[in-house]
């Protein structure tokens, strides 16, 4: 019992330090300039992250599903989704760290929810349908050129083995459930070999979204939109790289390295 007692302590004591660890890192990101927009602050927090490193599996804690806060380390979903829920609570009227919390919780998970892993959202193009019902995002992919994706998303399903949670009967029929409601949507994305032809119509701080040429799977991979020397560049958590930098060749001819890239779609915060 007197261990079990230690144990537990020091396991809430670095948790504990772990949040007093994030709380700071969220304070520091809550000083830096506020843009016009949320995209413009979305840009400046992102550009602060650079260097951090890479790390993939962080949601995937093998206790209850719970909400992940970490700020230390990312992979491109992660990245992405905290620098846009930080971007959103700093235009808030209450930019705490409570506020980043629930923004964070709302983007995550299906209703802001959290019941079970299968409450998380798993996809990516769910992830931009319901930041943009909830009035966050804009997908901006059909107005500037997009044309429609008829693809059928079932990757997780059809691929049950790379996911240990859906050996769970219950939970793997609530994804498929999921996956059957998901592709009832349409989405729009822009070739790779028009990319270089809309670049003019993306901005600074619009959430690159890469699609896939891997069937039943949406989305690759996600960044953000930066221009440089009048090109756009993709600022990333790169798994390449094993950690946050901007594209060193501009985002059309990063696409064209990698075969499973087969566009991409354009969301904006708002």
């Amino acid at each position: 019992m007197r261990f079990y007692c230690i144990a537990l302590l020091i396991l809430i004591s670095n948790v504990l330090l772990a949040q007093s660890a994030d709380q700071l890192v969220f304070k520091q990101k809550m000083e830096l300039p506020k843009g016009e927009t949320t995209a413009q602050s979305a840009i400046t927090i992102a550009q602060s992250f650079i260097g951090q490193a890479y790390k993939a599996g962080t949601l995937d804690v093998p206790t209850k599903e719970q909400l992940v806060c970490n700020l230390k380390d990312f992979d491109c979903w992660t990245f992405v989704e905290t620098v846009s829920a930080m971007a959103v609570t700093k235009h808030s009227s209450k930019p705490d760290f409570a506020v980043f919390l629930n923004n964070l919780k709302k983007l995550r998970y299906r209703d802001g929810k959290i019941d079970g892993y299968a409450s998380r959202l798993h996809y990516f193009k769910e992830w931009a349908i319901r930041a943009e019902e909830n009035k966050i995002v804009q997908d901006m992919s059909e107005m500037i050129g997009g044309i429609p994706a008829e693809k059928e998303i079932n990757f997780m399903t059809r691929h049950r083995d790379l996911y240990p949670h859906l050996q769970s009967s219950e939970t793997f029929s609530a994804v498929a459930n999921y996956e059957n409601h998901l592709n009832k949507y349409d989405f729009y994305y822009i070739p790779k070999a028009n990319v270089r032809k809309i670049e003019s119509q993306i901005q600074d701080g619009d959430i690159i979204a890469i699609t896939s040429n891997i069937e039943g799977l949406d989305f690759n991979h996600e960044g953000f939109a930066f221009r440089k020397n009048g090109r756009i560049h993709l600022l990333h958590a790169s798994q390449e790289m094993k950690k946050i930098i901007i594209s060193v060749e501009p985002l059309a001819d990063y696409l064209n390295r990698f075969k499973k890239h087969s566009g991409i779609a354009v969301v904006r915060l708002l």
